[in-house]
């Protein structure tokens, strides 16, 4: 199976994110998304899109010292909370990786 990670750390391109996301699970990848920085905050403010993604099977990794720092509950959104080192565990397990950022 091919896989896609995704790496989300800006605001604006969620939407993008997510829809690159159901594309690749419509088409049997596996992925993941990695968050950090704006995209931490940009989850929070679309939870119907976090839902959609684990709908959708995908695993949604954020990284906590930005979700700390935009005073995120990760644990509400139903996301795991992760490190720079989960960042590069995405980046050594995906096939591909796109970054938005």
């Amino acid at each position: 199976m091919t896989r896609l990670g995704l790496v989300l750390a800006t605001a604006d391109d969620l939407p993008l994110a997510a829809g690159l996301a159901r594309a690749a699970v419509a088409r049997r990848l596996a992925v993941r998304v990695f968050a950090m920085h704006a995209g931490v905050r940009a989850l929070a403010g679309d939870r119907a899109a976090v839902a959609a993604l684990a709908d959708d099977g995908v695993e949604v990794i954020a990284c906590a010292t930005s979700a700390d720092a935009a005073g995120v509950d990760l644990a509400a959104l139903g996301v795991a909370a992760g490190s720079q080192d989960d960042h590069a565990a995405l980046c050594a397990w995906a096939d591909r990786v796109v970054a938005f950022a």
